[in-house]
């Protein structure tokens, strides 16, 4: 843990805010480490199951209302 977050420089790795607590974030087939999460982050990945078509789905919804450049 300590050798992740001195890596990680305390952050994040999604959204890169500093915490003073990180989770361990798995991958729950595998069991594989993946890094360390803030708890907004690793309860997201959690409510969407670790499905990458949702998570899509769910930044194409969020870019829906956003200018377009």
């Amino acid at each position: 843990y300590n050798l992740m977050y001195n890596k990680q420089q305390g952050k994040c790795a999604i959204c890169g805010n500093p915490e003073k607590l990180l989770h361990v974030d798995h991958n729950h087939v595998t069991g594989k480490i993946r890094g360390l999460l803030c708890i907004n982050c690793n309860r997201g990945l959690g409510f969407f199951h670790d499905n990458i078509k949702i998570l899509k789905k769910a930044l194409i919804y969020l870019n829906i209302d956003l200018p377009q450049d």
